[in-house]
């Protein structure tokens, strides 16, 4: 599944993501709020990078609520999805555990929206939804790595970036040999993995997602240097359309277990509830 995966996110960044939301609820084991039955018009509005959400839901009780929560829209047809991961403290602060919360407007990246039809990853498919994300989110950082070393439009032969693409996919490639190492004759991430090689998963997977982030970011800023005469560099592009993926690889351990119940960040820093964005 690593190796099939890191390829799917290297051929399409985009498609990948796209089957594994429509394929998989990563957020089924979150607790949920409810759609207002009596505000029909709630809506998720695509922006750039994500999505801006709007309408009436009621809280969870106060006794299921933790640092995430999902606010779920009303089934549709469109195939666009339909429920949605938000910080508990991005809600306004009016709005406490059990009470109708309105949201207009309300900014969710791209990256913490999902299908409720797809079939739910409860706690003990943690395993199998780090490895996922985390093979998607590398084979997409080495997409960027391979548009960075391109050649030139016009039919130049080299890019001076190339032995900077090289560099940053042996990152790359150093994570990935790590998470094989970890997997390897290990049964199916879906019937469970041991607790030492869960640990051992709980710790790399974060790691290849801080590789991750910086490979793109330093793709992105030598892509910056580069002279198109005006036009958008193709990176620009990848990286937009990898903005999920990238988005989720960045939070996947703290979503699946939810934070409060078993965190890895919790194990690295301590109990720090603190959440950032």
């Amino acid at each position: 599944m690593l190796a099939a995966c890191e390829s799917a996110g290297h051929a399409d960044p985009a498609g990948a993501w796209q089957a594994l939301t429509r394929t998989w609820n990563w957020a089924a084991s979150l607790p949920a709020a409810v759609c207002d039955a009596d505000f029909p018009g709630a809506t998720a509005r695509p922006t750039p990078g994500g999505f801006s959400l709007s309408g009436l839901w009621s809280l969870p009780a106060p006794e299921e609520t933790g640092p995430w929560l999902t606010l779920p829209l009303p089934a549709t047809q469109t195939g666009e999805p339909d429920l949605f991961v938000v910080a508990a403290k991005a809600l306004p602060r009016e709005s406490g555990p059990g009470r109708v919360v309105r949201l207009d407007d309300l900014y969710v990246p791209g990256g913490f929206a999902t299908h409720a039809a797809g079939a739910p990853l409860r706690e003990k498919d943690a395993a199998f939804l780090w490895t996922a994300v985390t093979a998607v989110a590398l084979g997409t950082a080495r997409r960027v790595t391979d548009v960075l070393a391109a050649p030139y439009a016009g039919g130049v032969a080299s890019t001076p970036h190339a032995a900077a693409a090289a560099e940053l996919a042996a990152v790359l490639h150093d994570e990935r040999q790590s998470l094989a190492a970890a997997l390897h004759e290990a049964p199916s991430a879906r019937q469970g993995l041991s607790a030492a090689r869960l640990e051992r998963l709980a710790t790399l997977v974060p790691r290849a997602g801080r590789a991750v982030q910086h490979v793109v970011a330093a793709a992105h800023e030598y892509a910056l240097t580069t002279d198109w005469s005006g036009a958008q560099h193709p990176l620009v592009s990848l990286i937009e359309a990898g903005s999920p993926i990238l988005q989720q690889a960045r939070y996947t351990t703290e979503l699946l277990p939810p934070r409060d119940r078993t965190s890895p960040r919790k194990a690295e820093h301590g109990d720090d509830r603190r959440i950032s964005g």
